[in-house]
């Protein structure tokens, strides 16, 4: 119930700021499409070995708020993702605050089994959407110059976190990840370094630690970066 009722807040200020994006307080209207050659989430393939495509769009206010919809051709079970955000960022000087709410969006999916009733065959299927799953997360971020650190917390169970830690130097960024969990089996860090050789192109090394990680082996993923300004 508290994931669908800040859904829809989240979806009331998206529909806010689509419908003031022209006027002159929105210092910027930012969108990019992205094509990568897995979908890289906290050390994990999402998208397994399949290359993914994904687009987003931003509305964002002269005070610091801001609102966006990222969408991938690539999410979890095999579906695609769509993920709403809203916060509040401001600079001062070499330092920055970010605090915000994602929420994590994925279509309903059917899965159906046969059985045989006498000398019929029976198909039933269970519909069930991932959007009812806790996927939903509240965030609280800040920089100093080129390094960055978010904590994010689940809405649902606060005992799950992600606290990360990021810097970019010139052409290099480094990254170091930390999923908490209530279960202990399901912890693990991640980290990766990238190289930017050339502008928007990021080929990115990927290794996880830990108990709860998915991937054993290092991940490779190269990915391609269109920004434009929407007017």
């Amino acid at each position: 119930m508290k994931s669908k009722q800040l859904r829809n807040v989240t979806i009331a200020a998206l529909g806010l700021c689509a419908v003031g994006a022209t006027l002159p307080a929105f210092a910027a209207t930012t969108a990019s499409v992205s094509v990568s050659s897995m979908y890289l989430w906290r050390g994990m393939a999402i998208s397994g070995p399949s290359p993914a495509v994904s687009g987003d769009i931003y509305f964002n206010h002269d005070s610091g708020a801001y609102a966006g919809i990222w969408t991938s051709s690539e999410g979890v079970s095999g579906s695609h993702e769509t993920d709403l955000n809203v916060g509040f960022a401001k600079k001062f000087g070499d330092f920055g605050i970010d605090i915000g709410y994602y929420e994590y969006l994925y279509p309903e999916h059917q899965t159906c089994a046969t059985t045989v009733v006498g000398t019929e065959v029976v198909e039933t299927c269970d519909t069930t959407s991932l959007s009812d799953s806790d996927a939903s997360e509240y965030y609280i971020g800040g920089s100093f110059g080129p390094v960055s650190a978010k904590l994010l917390i689940n809405t649902e169970e606060t005992k799950n976190m992600y606290l990360t830690i990021d810097g970019m130097w010139g052409s290099f960024g480094a990254h170091i990840g930390s999923t908490m969990n209530k279960v202990s089996d399901a912890e693990y860090t991640d980290f990766n370094v990238s190289y930017m050789p050339v502008a928007n192109l990021t080929w990115t090394v990927s290794v996880a630690s830990g108990k709860g990680a998915m991937e054993k082996d290092p991940l490779f993923v190269v990915s391609y970066k269109w920004p434009f300004d929407v007017k």
